[in-house]
């Protein structure tokens, strides 16, 4: 290997002769390769020939190690191939023993003066980022990028092609509050997409070169083996903004044009953080608070994937004093920290099921159980027996209302007295977008809507349907609102679980109260001007226990 090239995980190419002179890196100038670079000792490291056509790696006894592939060396050398990765302080590099594809074109690029930032993906993406509000955030493009085992680096603060594209792609993310990005390789570009309130939305094409080197930059956070591009690769990492951190889970998956990038975004600064927060009216805000300072007794919440439903059981639990309580969580997976509780991730691999760790965590004397969600019938028998032996316990359903949360229960060959017993209440629950602020636009209400609505219009005339404009992304829509359903089980309720119950008899019960069924609950939203008509359809159109 006489010739020796090095690419830094922000994209950029560093070509060397070995037969010329070993390749020290370091701190100090005098070095082949002189880092700016705090956390790398002044002489770090060194690659030199082997004497046998090719090269090792030599720790020249650094403060914190040199890690090859992950692996820290200290005070040692060992040989080094093409692929292998290379991590001096802040700084990763991988190793390549010919020059790399594409390379020569962009090392071209770079001798002619070409401006990464001149490119039209990189203005599509600075005016997206700078017209979302709030106005201001986010434009001096501060990033701090924290790699897998909590170091930081300072490789998104380039102007780098691959670190720029990943740096304005996780602020446009923080300002929309996307909860996914999307990087897809396609024919002749990656489409960078966001999942924003639920919905994707097309963001900009970027050139492939530069989604590949995005895919590299995390591929080094998430302290990733260097692999072929077909293999499937789970990691994580987190960043810094100016005012809180964020999380990532990373799956790189191999596509026809190459690998597909998709960060799940885990922003706990756009999470509601108390149950006033939730939006939910005061009747339903009363009785779930009621429920919480309950010392025994089962809080069950329903609803799809992604509507909200382990966001409304925190904050039902940061109602409970977690000085005087021991509380416990089991969820799949811990997506969250909250304070004052001990959270346990269930593992099917090492026999770690939701069932298993029930019954582990009954045996740790606790006063308060969130399981993450009842799946099968063990689980959901256990939850309920301890919820009749003086133990508040939390949980989630899948079901489409409230009604069919109870039937859901007895489905799963649950006893009628357990799930009379030990249900407190039910509340169901679906995100709908709201409605931008910026660009809505009112519209006369028609004699159908004003019929279909009933008193839930309350003597409005309009009703506002989304526009679209720069502040939203173009979709009408900016954020999302919760709808509610709440289920209290009453004696009268209990009395009819108990005989083989039918929806019609369960009916005929709730109504008698203040019962509102989820679309009933969207027309209130729609009639104060929060979401329209035809996105309360989409996500709660025909649905409700009353309806």
């Amino acid at each position: 290997m006489s010739k020796l090239h090095l690419t830094s995980s922000d994209g950029r190419g560093y070509h060397f002769d070995l037969d010329k002179e070993p390749i020290k890196i370091g701190r100090a100038k005098d070095n082949t390769l002189a880092l700016n670079d705090e956390a790398a000792s002044r002489y770090h490291c060194v690659l030199e020939p082997d004497g046998r056509g090719g090269c090792v790696l030599r720790d020249l006894g650094s403060r914190n190690g040199t890690k090859l592939n992950n692996v820290r060396l200290v005070n040692e050398a060992k040989p080094v191939k093409p692929g292998d990765s290379v991590k001096v302080g802040g700084h990763s590099f991988t190793i390549e023993g010919d020059e790399p594809a594409g390379d020569s074109a962009r090392r071209a690029r770079s001798e002619a003066g070409v401006d990464a930032t001149s490119q039209t993906w990189v203005k599509d993406l600075r005016a997206a980022i700078t017209a979302l509000p709030p106005k201001g955030e986010g434009d001096d493009e501060k990033v701090t990028l924290v790699d897998a085992a909590g170091d930081a680096s300072t490789v998104l603060g380039t102007e780098a092609e691959g670190p720029l594209a990943l740096r304005l792609l996780l602020l446009l993310a923080a300002k929309s509050r996307a909860t996914d990005i999307h990087l897809e390789p396609r024919n002749t570009a990656a489409h960078a997409r966001l999942r924003v309130d639920g919905q994707m939305v097309s963001v900009c094409d970027i050139p492939l070169k530069v989604g590949q080197l995005v895919v590299g930059v995390i591929k080094t956070a998430c302290q990733m083996r260097m692999t072929h591009d077909d293999a499937v690769l789970d990691g994580h990492f987190s960043s810094r903004l100016k005012s809180r951190r964020v999380d990532y889970r990373v799956s790189i998956t191999p596509s026809v044009h190459g690998q597909k990038l998709v960060l799940r975004v885990l922003d706990a600064a756009i999470a509601p953080r108390s149950l006033s927060e939730l939006g939910l009216p005061s009747y339903m805000h009363n009785r779930v608070k009621k429920a919480c300072s309950k010392e025994q007794g089962f809080v069950l919440v329903c609803g799809p994937t992604g509507s909200g439903k382990t966001t409304t059981l925190y904050n039902a639990l940061r109602e409970i004093d977690r000085e005087t309580s021991n509380i416990v969580t089991i969820e799949d997976p811990v997506e969250y920290q909250l304070e004052g509780t001990t959270q346990i991730p269930i593992d099917e691999k090492k026999g770690n099921s939701f069932s298993q760790l029930l019954r582990s965590v009954l045996r740790q004397d606790p006063d308060v159980i969130l399981v993450g969600e009842i799946r099968d019938e063990e689980t959901a028998r256990t939850a309920m027996q301890a919820a009749m032996t003086g133990h508040l316990v939390f949980s989630t359903v899948h079901s489409k209302d409230s009604i069919s949360a109870v039937f859901r229960l007895l489905d799963l060959k649950i006893e009628p007295f357990l799930v009379a017993s030990s249900l407190e209440i039910v509340l169901a629950q679906r995100l709908v977008r709201a409605l931008c602020d910026n660009c809505k636009s009112a519209v006369r209400i028609t004699p159908r809507q004003a019929t279909t609505m009933g008193k839930f219009l309350e003597g409005k005339n309009e009703l506002y349907v989304p526009v679209g404009c720069p502040a939203c992304l173009k979709t009408g829509y900016r954020g999302r609102k919760a709808i509610f359903e709440l289920l209290d089980f009453t004696d009268e309720l209990r009395d009819i679980v108990l005989k083989e119950p039918t929806i019609a008899q369960m009916k005929k019960v709730i109504e008698k109260g203040l019962f509102t069924t989820l679309q009933q609950s969207g027309w209130r939203l729609a009639a104060e001007g929060g979401t329209d008509l035809d996105e309360v359809e989409r996500v709660a159109g025909g649905g409700g226990g009353g309806a």
